[in-house]
């Protein structure tokens, strides 16, 4: 060991040694803590916990228990502020052992069982009253028998007193009955929900002693008086995703956006009414942006096979920088609230808060809890796409300028075209400003028919080679909306791939707008209200006579 390096080690033990003398001396405080406020992201969440003291000059070690696990030890922060003047001088992080009845989710599931079973044994009391009453009112009706069979052998039957007493006990014997029922059937509910209590303690209750942390924040006080110490830190295991409800106006050119927040947690902690705020951004997990490892090219060069193998050689394999190509698969391609109190939105930096403006309650169960961000109404231009030939169906379509303050995260959208649910989509990243084409499904406001008007076939001439078939479709759209409508019509044209084959006399009804190569044909048409318009394709196709033809 160097001269230097027996300095630097001398000198890094004796600080340990000091910072472990001078965390021995300050006096330890257990921080009655509270979840102040929660920047939730899309995949971890900032929890800032706050807790006040009134502090006495000296040196304290204020520590905060119960923590999480998912605590990142690196995004620990602590700051306050106060009457006390309050320097802080560092924070340590340690683990603990909880036992597994003193976890609030344990406790808070183990008072619900109790309460559930309070009101069973009540009701099996109440069952007990109702057939010690119904065993009263048949010893009456047992010893009303015994002296009427006396009367009867003394000659002096009273018929009327017996059929009072008969009709009495009847009626209580099936008020009674009833209510029996009504208990019974009450008390299997409760039953049923003290199973599914017990289910859910069992499916949560660690099998040992819960693991936690606990943080120390080391501070020195050198005048005391009151202080607010705020703990913050990162914990994973915590998300949120946007849902959206997207409703077409067609007639007025809008889109109603609804945006909600799905917040999911299994962080270790509760979250109980705790000030909430949605981030659009995640925290920077890297500080620097790395390096780039060389990309190097090379030549593949097979295995060699020998002919005296007896076996089938193995796929070669790659030599170099190059490997062989694999074919992989592709994936496959996988009732509205009267007013919603949305989300402020705070800008912070470079990014966008929602700041949710109730307090919420979200458990660490991991269950999905939706919060109202905002609505608005954005203007779009609609238009209409229909490929009859495959589905006489016309198509809503948006092109819409993202014009809020905010992007539009990636997420489920539930379409409508007005009040009419059309079904889901995947809305992608749309940035502020940045622009975006929505598909709405169906709208059947514009109808459109497909039909095969002519197919007519002629043979050929004598002593000819060809023969002949005329195809003749029409395209009907009617516009039923009280505005205009824009629509874009597909068809096509056969295209021959063979120089015998021929199409002719093509005859196109109105123009199209666009036709390509393939015989891709696009119509871009107006139609004004109530509006009906055809199309016509009109084309003979010549072949040989005696050819079979693929396609027709």
């Amino acid at each position: 060991m160097s001269k230097n390096q027996s300095i630097a080690f001398f000198m890094a033990a004796f600080l340990a040694l000091s910072g472990a003398a001078f965390a021995q001396e300050a006096k330890e405080i257990q921080a009655a803590s509270r979840i102040a406020s929660v920047t939730i992201y899309p995949d971890r969440a900032t929890i800032v916990r706050e807790a006040d003291f009134k502090l006495a000059p000296g040196t304290q070690s204020i520590v905060f228990s119960g923590l999480p696990t998912t605590l990142l030890s690196n995004s620990l922060r602590a700051s306050g502020r106060g009457t006390a003047a309050v320097k802080i001088l560092g924070i340590e992080v340690g683990s603990e052992f909880l036992d597994t009845a003193l976890l609030p989710e344990v406790k808070k599931l183990q008072a619900d069982i109790d309460n559930q079973q309070f009101l069973i044994d009540r009701i099996k009391n109440e069952v007990e009253i109702i057939e010690a009453q119904q065993k009263f009112l048949l010893s009456i009706q047992a010893s009303t028998a015994v002296k009427a069979s006396e009367q009867v052998g003394q000659g002096k039957a009273d018929i009327q007193s017996w059929e009072k007493v008969m009709d009495f006990i009847g009626a209580k014997m099936q008020a009674l009955k009833e209510k029996q029922l009504g208990k019974l059937k009450e008390l299997k509910a409760y039953e049923a929900q003290l199973d599914a209590l017990k289910k859910k303690l069992d499916s949560i209750k660690p099998s040992r002693p819960k693991e936690s942390r606990n943080v120390a924040v080391l501070i020195e006080t050198s005048q005391g008086g009151d202080f607010k110490l705020n703990l913050a830190y990162t914990v994973t295991n915590a998300r949120w995703a946007p849902l959206y409800t997207m409703r077409a106006l067609p007639d007025t050119g809008e889109i109603e956006l609804t945006v909600t927040g799905l917040i999911q947690q299994r962080s270790g902690e509760n979250w109980e009414g705790v000030k909430a705020q949605l981030s659009t951004s995640s925290p920077a997990l890297e500080s620097q942006p790395g390096e780039l490892n060389p990309w190097t090219l090379d030549i593949f060069v097979p295995r060699p096979v020998y002919k005296s193998a007896a076996r089938v050689a193995e796929p070669p394999a790659a030599v170099g920088g190059v490997a062989r190509e694999e074919s992989v698969m592709a994936p496959p391609p996988q009732p509205r609230e009267a007013e919603l109190d949305t989300a402020a939105i705070l800008e912070t930096g470079i990014h966008l808060n929602f700041e949710i403006k109730r307090a919420v309650d979200i458990p660490s169960d991991g269950a999905p809890h939706k919060v109202p961000i905002d609505v608005q109404k954005l203007k779009v231009k609609f238009d209409y796409v229909t490929v009859p030939k495959l589905k006489e169906m016309m198509f809503l379509r948006g092109s819409l300028k993202n014009t809020l303050p905010y992007p539009l995260l990636p997420g489920n959208a539930d379409l409508f075209i007005v009040q009419d649910f059309v079904g889901t989509t995947q809305l992608p990243h749309v940035a502020a400003n940045d622009e975006a084409k929505m598909y709405f499904g169906e709208d059947r406001q514009i109808k459109v028919t497909y039909e095969q008007v002519k197919r007519e076939k002629s043979g050929a001439a004598f002593l000819g080679k060809t023969a002949k078939l005329r195809l003749v479709y029409k395209i009907t759209i009617q516009n039923l909306r009280k505005t205009p409508a824009e629509i874009e019509v597909t068809d096509q044209l056969p295209v021959s791939q063979n120089s015998k084959i021929e199409v002719k006399d093509v005859n196109l009804q109105p123009a199209p707008s666009k036709k390509d190569d393939r015989g891709i044909l696009t119509w871009t048409l107006t139609l004004a209200p109530q509006e009906k318009k055809e199309i016509i394709l009109d084309f003979t196709i010549e072949y040989p006579k005696d050819a079979t033809i693929i396609g027709i």
